[in-house]
């Protein structure tokens, strides 16, 4: 009987809080200096955009961004890109330079493939920037596939660009909504979807309430990414800063944390290359 292990991305196989937060700062402080406006402005306006989609990581926000549409004094999308393109260039700079695998993921998923191990890759961020991340540092070589969120928006100016090429259409799965963690069921969707009974299937994740909690209750192997919430402080309370989250969703986390805190993940490991034990690599 195969086994499965089905990866979390973000702050699991690289850092997603530093690469993201310092990208987006990099974006800002260029605007600050295009415009004259000021950053803490931008940042309660950016959070406002971010609360409007439900998402913090929508690529052209600040393209809707208030106090960026009255300053040059129109919401045309194309005019806005040309006159914020320095800006867009600094985050994608930035993002060129943040954005790298952890180390030994690469080693560590080419090992997993030639014992024949299914991997597959699950995350909460949208598919639109999810495939462009996995594809970007090589991980559609080893993920047979993608499990991502649907959506059918996109923040890009050119609403007739697809938000995924279709060429991938069949590597991504798009799970429902309602499948978020720390649902179980989600898991065990995927263990349905790639045909592998649960007691052969590992999730890891970074965090014990929502990753470890749906493991552990889905009847899957957990294993706890502990070196995921190594990260600076300062760049968590940046995304703090615009967060998408509202109040009442502060409230549910608070209540999942509550609920949660105290489960015990099966496995535990300092780095992704932890797994190479764990599986006998």
């Amino acid at each position: 009987m195969p086994r499965l292990l089905i990866t979390d991305l973000d702050n699991t196989l690289y850092d997603w809080v530093s690469f993201f937060s310092q990208s987006f700062e990099a974006m800002v402080d260029s605007i600050v200096e295009l415009t004259g406006i000021e950053k803490n402005v931008l940042l309660r306006d950016f959070k406002e955009t971010h609360q409007k989609y439900n998402s913090s990581e929508r690529p052209f926000a600040a393209l809707e961004v208030r106090s960026i549409t009255d300053h040059f004094g129109t919401t045309d999308k194309d005019v806005l890109k040309r006159e914020l393109a320095p800006a867009f260039s600094c985050f994608s700079e930035k993002r060129n330079e943040t954005l790298k695998l952890y180390n030994g993921v690469t080693e560590t998923l080419a090992k997993l493939r030639e014992q024949g191990v299914i991997v597959v890759g699950h995350t909460e961020s949208y598919e639109v920037n999810a495939v462009y991340r996995a594809k970007k540092l090589g991980l559609d070589k080893y993920l047979n596939h993608l499990y991502t969120i649907g959506s059918n928006s996109s923040s890009h100016p050119d609403q007739s660009k697809p938000i995924i090429d279709p060429r991938d259409a069949e590597w991504v799965v798009k799970l429902p909504e309602e499948e978020r963690k720390p649902n179980p069921q989600l898991v065990l969707d995927i263990c349905g979807r790639e045909g592998v009974p649960p007691s052969n299937a590992y999730y890891i994740g970074d965090s014990i309430v929502k990753d470890m909690s749906m493991a552990n209750a889905a009847g899957v192997n957990s294993v706890w990414a502990k070196y995921g919430k190594d990260f600076q402080s300062a760049n968590w309370k940046l995304l703090v800063s615009i967060t998408h989250w509202t109040d009442e969703d502060v409230k549910i986390e608070e209540d999942l944390k509550a609920m949660y805190s105290k489960e015990t993940p099966m496995f535990e490991v300092s780095s992704f290359c932890g797994l190479q034990k764990i599986f006998n690599l």
